[in-house]
């Protein structure tokens, strides 16, 4: 992806921002449901497309690299990022509840939590996984979409384009 500075010009490559996106919604859902699955024991999918992308943190992923993206300081990514990533967390609940009308997760059994729809053993965890972001996954992305042809990066972004929409409206009618 065309850079200055590790910060996302959206202009300059959007077949780089849509692999980006499809490979940390990957990483969510991959997250999500393993995570899931061990607690409950049996497998979980956490993704509501039917491909193994979970939006949120797709979107969420862009966001954070675009707003941390030129901070140097691990521990500033990781209070801003935990900062971010809560307030996104507690809103995407009442949303997702509002549009849904089910919780699609509770912390209530989690300590230090509000209304179970936050807690601070998990915005730890997003503030970490907010580094592990900014400092690995992104210039891991970057450099695999370097190494691709620009004529093969807008098929392929096409392709998860095409595919990621697909479901959802699958999904949604």
């Amino acid at each position: 992806m065309m850079q200055k500075d590790n910060f996302i010009s959206i202009s300059e490559n959007f077949p780089a921002l849509v692999i980006e996106f499809a490979f940390y919604g990957f990483i969510g859902w991959l997250y999500e449901t393993v995570l899931t699955t061990a607690v409950l024991g049996h497998f979980t999918d956490r993704g509501m497309l039917h491909l193994p992308i979970c939006p949120i943190y797709g979107f969420c992923s862009l966001a954070l690299i675009f707003i941390l993206g030129k901070i140097k300081s691990v521990p500033a990514i990781f209070i801003l990022g935990t900062l971010l990533t809560t307030a996104a967390e507690l809103t995407a609940s009442y949303f997702l509840e509002i549009f849904t009308d089910e919780r699609l997760w509770d912390y209530d059994d989690w300590a230090f939590n509000f209304q179970g729809r936050i807690a601070l053993g998990s915005s730890i965890i997003f503030g970490t996984l907010c580094v592990i972001l900014i400092k690995f996954l992104h210039p891991l992305a970057v450099k695999i979409c370097g190494k691709i042809s620009g004529k093969n990066l807008k098929i392929i972004a096409f392709a998860l384009l095409i595919l990621i929409i697909g479901d959802f409206l699958w999904v949604i009618l």
